[in-house]
């Protein structure tokens, strides 16, 4: 709850800030901002709505095979996941709409992109196939392209850079905790923990299937 707070705060706070860099480009006069708006909620609600593509293996696998694996004990309940990623992409959003209101689809954005395409791709390789330990690789290269796009975007907009900052402090997190799951839950022969306890439910489903016939 804490967290949620502190990122809802920093939003509210993001959202009345203002700071351009002089060579970026000015919204023009005839652009309203209702318009301004519109676009700012589109990539909002893109951010948040993309971002949900996952939800079904996530909550399919904490109904299943993650809460029988080994996990370390700060490991966050679940409960929690859902309203501190809302925040998250919401702020992604708002921070991809202040850059792309200053200098459209350029660089900046283009690498930001790429980064949420591969953020997009994490759920599906570690609840989804339970590639746990290919999903700890890939958090290095979103921590990579998060920083990149931080660095790019303060160039342009101070503020669209700091909105991501609870993003790359929570990923920061996330690596550490994909890290330990790994390492309690070693990977043998491209198997693992994730993938047996997944094998017992489906064992233990068919049996019951058997026996009701």
């Amino acid at each position: 709850m804490r967290l949620t707070c502190i990122v809802s705060i920093i939003f509210a706070m993001a959202l009345n800030a203002t700071s351009f860099s002089p060579k970026v480009l000015t919204i023009p006069t005839s652009c309203s901002s209702t318009k301004l708006q519109m676009n700012t909620a589109g990539f909002v609600v893109g951010s948040i709505v993309g971002g949900c593509t996952g939800t079904p293996l996530v909550i399919k696998a904490t109904k299943s095979w993650y809460n029988n694996i080994n996990l370390p004990a700060f490991t966050p309940p679940d409960s929690i996941f859902a309203p501190v990623w809302t925040s998250l992409y919401a702020m992604m959003g708002l921070s991809a709409s202040k850059i792309y209101q200053s200098v459209g689809f350029a660089l900046p954005l283009k690498v930001f992109a790429a980064h949420y395409v591969l953020n997009l791709l994490w759920a599906p390789l570690f609840f989804g196939l339970k590639r746990i330990r290919a999903a700890h690789c890939l958090n290095y290269g979103l921590l990579l392209t998060l920083s990149v796009s931080m660095k790019l975007f303060y160039s342009i907009n101070k503020c669209a850079s700091l909105l991501l900052l609870p993003y790359f402090a929570w990923l920061l997190f996330a690596t550490r905790l994909n890290s330990k799951i790994c390492e309690m839950n070693p990977t043998k022969n491209g198997y693992n923990n994730a993938m047996l306890e997944a094998d017992l439910i489906k064992l233990q489903d068919a049996a019951r299937k058997r026996v009701n016939l």
